[in-house]
């Protein structure tokens, strides 16, 4: 069964803080351990501070070791299977108000592995400011930890697709007839529906149905094509549930009805 977590982690932390609305933590896990599949409730930033594991997503695994950077978006589903000698993670919980700025928005949208230069040095500053107890800490914390967060969003590419959209296309695309539910779609793709909404829509414009529903009228051009077939048995196989429907969405991409567009193309009408 899969684990909902919020900003707690399923390893045994070491230290925490929360600094100007920043979460940070470090967390231990045991050589040889495993993690159930699960997801946070808040998009994180994970640096593989020592160690490594290997990272279970839906249709990839992931080899995380030393220094590598993770952004974690919100709801994203990923199980863990860790190297003998363990590891040991530094977890970065951001503020809604950073979250809601363009880069960092971006930077936190999809899930996506980053290996950033310096990225050991920012390491031992967060953690040293972590442990240390003195009137500058907080502040030098925070900035580190800012410092962090602005390379990523730098060197992440702005235009990558979300490591997990082929598999959704190749959904949608084999059956464009069938009907997947967003959760359906979301479980193969390892993401919250929510986050899969909204990141579909920003890469293609358009909302997840509103495609399929483009994937639908262009199968049935193609069947249009063949004039012993009727527009009624057509709509049928397109996933429309009446032909009415089927000739309004039709026309709505088209600017057509089924049997105008047949005439286009020299054949009957059926």
């Amino acid at each position: 069964m899969m684990q909902h977590l919020d900003r707690t982690s399923l390893g045994t932390p070491s230290r925490q803080r929360d600094v100007g609305g920043i979460r940070v933590s470090t967390t231990a896990y045991a050589g040889s351990s495993a993690l159930p599949v699960h997801e946070h409730g808040y998009a994180y930033l994970c640096l593989v501070a020592a160690g490594g594991y290997r990272q279970s997503c839906p249709g990839r695994e992931d080899e995380c070791s030393r220094g590598l950077l993770l952004v974690h978006p919100q709801g994203h589903r990923h199980a863990d299977r860790f190297y003998p000698q363990g590891a040991r993670s530094l977890d970065v919980f951001l503020p809604p108000a950073l979250l809601e700025s363009q880069g960092v928005r971006r930077l936190m949208s999809d899930y996506r592995q980053l290996r950033l230069p310096g990225a050991e040095i920012l390491r031992a500053r967060i953690e040293r400011e972590l442990a240390a107890t003195d009137d500058a800490s907080g502040l030098a914390l925070q900035a580190a930890v800012l410092e962090l967060t602005a390379q990523a969003v730098r060197i992440d590419d702005d235009t990558a697709r979300p490591v997990w959209l082929p598999r959704v296309l190749e959904r949608l695309h084999d059956a464009p007839e069938a009907t997947p539910s967003l959760g359906e779609l979301a479980t193969l793709a390892g993401v919250h529906p929510a986050h899969l909404a909204r990141a579909f829509k920003r890469c293609y414009g358009v909302s997840v149905g509103e495609y399929q529903r483009k994937l639908r009228i262009e199968l049935a051009c193609r069947a249009l094509r063949d004039p012993s077939r009727s527009i009624t048995e057509i709509a049928a196989e397109a996933g429309f549930c009446d032909q009415s429907h089927f000739a309004r969405v039709f026309n709505k991409f088209t600017g057509q009805t089924p049997s105008a567009y047949r005439r286009t193309l020299q054949i009957p009408s059926q």
